[in-house]
């Protein structure tokens, strides 16, 4: 169904949005797809990737927690991505022990996103289109683990799509 993600083979990639009730967003090259993040019609605080590689599960610890829960298949939890609350950055931890950063540089006009880590560097830039439509994917030239960059890349636009709901939300 999907393909399998080949960071060396495939260094720019489309996030695509389908649908506007219960949005899903396809990863796909124009060649071939490589997974999808979906959300349910009732919110976003709860968020489905499905790759060839796994499939995860993005949830919020609790109701008031600025803390994602990552979590496999089997319900078991993988890692955690942690926003301070007065922090642009969000850490992501992992159990394997893999830690990057996810963060937006503090330029005003523009809309990309960049995964960093402090083992292997810069991983991946995200740049996001104003209605969050269409995002590109870059995928940098790191030594990061091939089997963590799909992963990277629905958290990231997870994380994207709960920091414009809630620019929306404050009007």
């Amino acid at each position: 169904m999907y393909k399998v993600l080949d960071p060396k083979q495939a260094n720019v990639l489309r996030l695509r949005r389908h649908g506007w009730v219960s949005p899903e967003y396809e990863l796909t090259d124009d060649a071939g797809s490589y997974g999808k993040l979906s959300y349910n019609i009732f919110g976003t605080r709860r968020a489905k990737a499905v790759t060839a590689s796994g499939n995860w599960t993005f949830e919020f610890e609790n109701l008031f927690s600025r803390t994602i829960l990552i979590t496999d298949q089997n319900g078991v939890i993988n890692g955690r991505a942690t926003q301070g609350w007065f922090s642009r950055k969000t850490i992501l931890t992992m159990e394997t022990g893999f830690t990057a950063e996810f963060y937006r540089p503090a330029f005003f006009w523009l809309w990309e996103y960049i995964w960093d880590s402090p083992e292997y560097g810069k991983i991946m830039r995200i740049k996001s289109s104003l209605l969050n439509i269409k995002s590109t994917v870059y995928l940098e030239q790191s030594m990061a683990p091939a089997s963590i960059t799909p992963l990277l890349i629905f958290l990231g636009a997870h994380l994207i799509v709960l920091r414009r709901r809630r620019r929306a939300k404050r009007g």
